[in-house]
């Protein structure tokens, strides 16, 4: 089952807790800056407009940790400067670069979107059967939803992105950071150990080099339509699978088809039972 539509729940309950992370572990660390590096590929980045208000919400975790519990959290101070180019990159990202890693992204699909359009399966895009159906067996078949529509970056995407982008801090902390550790590294001619940089870390201050700490926001959940439907179609699977020595539902009245949302698709479990078979069961 797809993760997509609770990445914004998932990451809302991380940024919940980051003013209150103290030691986190080195594979933490690795994950959280690894999830950044996922979600700032071109590939997830221009999937669509508001692609990267997700790395809004992970910068905004890393800026909670360095400005409130800087001093317990050297791994993912270590792990942000070993990805600096990652970080450095996106900061200073422009339309033309913008514009290359997209067409490196999506060039291929661009190039055949025209000529293979992929439709999403549908309840009324097959038989009975579950066979698909042609398009002059469906007389609606103009009407049909597509998926593969891309998003292109322009100047307005690009301006609000660099707004929603909160990278001082995190450059601030690169600026001042780098230099230090890369002294280190040059002294032992490139062979340093791990722990070593840790405890240099641990030993330099970012007091009065940081931006003032920003008031903490605590966001509260708010459901939507794509978290319903995944955790529905969850609940429902559980249900069903847990549930075969016994079995409480008809195989033959369960139907799995997929939607579409936003370009998004996602699997739907709809269990149908017949009402005479309902009132046999509590006779």
């Amino acid at each position: 089952i797809k993760l997509v539509p609770l990445y914004p729940c998932f990451l809302t309950v991380i940024c919940n807790i980051s003013p209150y992370w103290r030691k986190m572990s080195l594979v933490g660390a690795v994950k959280l800056v690894n999830l950044f590096e996922l979600l700032a590929s071109p590939k997830f980045l221009f999937s669509n407009y508001k692609a990267y208000q997700h790395l809004s919400q992970l910068l905004e975790v890393f800026n909670n940790i360095i400005q409130y519990q800087y001093a317990d959290n050297q791994h993912l101070v270590y792990a942000i400067i070993r990805r600096k180019d990652t970080f450095g990159k996106l900061a200073t990202l422009n339309l033309s670069r913008a514009m290359s890693l997209y067409e490196k992204a999506y060039g291929d699909q661009i190039a055949t979107t025209q000529a293979h359009q992929k439709r999403i399966v549908s309840v009324k895009h097959v038989d009975e059967h579950g066979r698909a159906l042609r398009a002059d067996d469906d007389d609606d078949s103009d009407d049909g939803s597509f998926v593969g529509k891309n998003f292109e970056p322009n100047e307005v995407w690009l301006t609000e992105f660099k707004e929603k982008m909160p990278f001082e801090t995190i450059t601030r902390l690169l600026q001042h950071m780098v230099p230090v550790i890369d002294d280190v590294i040059s002294r032992v001619d490139g062979v340093v150990d791990e722990h070593v940089i840790l405890n240099v870390l641990d030993e330099v201050t970012m007091v009065g080099l940081l931006p003032v700490p920003h008031p903490i926001v605590i966001r509260k959940y708010q459901a939507n339509q794509y978290t319903a439907l995944w955790f529905t179609a969850y609940l429902w699977g559980v249900i069903y699978v847990n549930h075969q020595s016994l079995p409480i539902f008809d195989g033959q009245a369960i139907q799995l088809f997929r939607v579409s949302m936003d370009g998004q698709e996602y699997e739907e479990v709809e269990y149908e039972e017949e009402e005479d078979e309902e009132e046999e069961d509590f006779e």
